[in-house]
């Protein structure tokens, strides 16, 4: 099988120092805010104060696609079909906040294993749905997505408008995705902060890891110790708001955890993350701007399928072949031509006065 274990979750932190900037190169052995005992009563007071609060009721939002629950290695959406799937107007709606760390803390320690989470293979294989607006205008992506350890990986993209007819095949040898730094994601709390960071740009401070775990969703299938690890981050992140019973654009309930930040321009950008309620799977992430009128969505991806697969589209159902082949129409690799969660721009620099 192909997942390794992460380290097991507890009072530790893997070695993160948060009174420390520079905590994502310092590997420490210290435990995580006064030790497992402190861990341990946190998790008890969370127990209790969860246990006293009804749920909320769920929130109805509409469904734009209907999620898939296969294990099976999925097909694109054809374009044409992207064509028809109107992006949501509003924004998710959320309600009934609280405070993110119990609630995340008690998902952290209740993680069960998703339905395809026993399937072997070697690549994490991902499909995902992603809206994209910009200037009035709107970019849907349907991609699915091979990676492996090596950094190696592949994959099919329909979109719409279409810049190019039909779907686009990528694939990329072993070590040309290295520089995404995506193979040792879920194995360390540093680790994990690290490689999140690298897939955001300029987000305040940790809130950034809301957007970092979106994008390495879109490539890795953790197993159930590496999203325990994942959502422990979050949970002793600072400045989140957890709402328990957040509807995805695929009709999923989860429990949303929430964050805002400050554009270049002094505009708030939420940005919302939505969990499985039991396996800790990233459901779906959506980046939304306030407006005078409410809250405007500016970005949005579901997460449809997560597994795993021995083969590439291209290669041949037996292993003896694996190594060698390559796509019948070989093509120059690409470098991740296809961004799904788009940072923030960075700051652009004052050009230089005359003298």
């Amino acid at each position: 099988m192909r997942h390794r274990a992460a380290p097991r979750v507890d009072g530790y932190s893997g070695g993160v120092d948060t009174s420390n900037p520079l905590r994502l190169l310092a590997l420490t052995t210290a435990p995580r805010r006064c030790g497992a005992a402190a861990a341990g009563v946190a998790a008890v007071a969370a127990t209790l104060t969860l246990a006293g609060i009804s749920a909320p009721p769920k929130l109805h939002m509409p469904a734009l696609v209907a999620a898939d629950n296969s294990c099976a290695v999925p097909e694109p959406a054809p374009s044409a079909e992207l064509a028809a799937t109107v992006a949501a107007p509003s924004a998710t709606v959320v309600a009934y906040p609280r405070a993110a760390r119990p609630v995340l803390n008690a998902l952290a320690q209740r993680i069960t294993a998703d339905a395809c989470d026993p399937v072997s293979g070697r690549f994490d294989l991902v499909r995902l749905r992603a809206w994209h607006l910009d200037k009035g205008g709107q970019t849907t992506r349907d991609i699915v997505r091979w990676y492996d350890d090596d950094d190696s990986g592949a994959a099919l993209t329909s979109e719409y408008p279409d810049p190019w007819p039909g779907v686009t095949h990528d694939f990329w040898p072993p070590g040309w995705l290295s520089d995404r730094n995506l193979s040792k994601a879920f194995t360390s709390g540093d680790f994990f902060r690290h490689n999140a960071g690298l897939h955001t740009s300029d987000l305040d401070g940790d809130g950034g890891l809301v957007t970092g775990l979106a994008a390495l969703a879109t490539w890795h299938s953790p197993a159930p110790s590496g999203r325990a690890l994942a959502v422990t981050e979050l949970a002793y992140t600072p400045g989140l708001v957890a709402y328990p019973r957040t509807v995805d654009r695929a009709g999923r309930t989860g429990i949303g955890v929430a964050t805002t930040t400050t554009t270049n321009g002094d505009a708030i950008q939420r940005h919302l993350l939505i969990l499985h309620p039991s396996t800790g799977q990233v459901l779906a992430y959506e980046r939304a701007t306030r407006t005078p009128s409410g809250w405007q969505p500016s970005a949005y991806l579901l997460l449809l399928t997560r597994t795993h697969t021995e083969r590439r589209w291209w290669e041949p159902p037996t292993a003896d072949a694996l190594e060698t082949t390559q796509p019948a129409n070989l093509m120059m690799p690409r470098r991740q031509g296809r961004h799904v969660v788009h940072p923030e721009k960075p700051c652009t620099p004052e050009p230089p006065t005359a003298q």
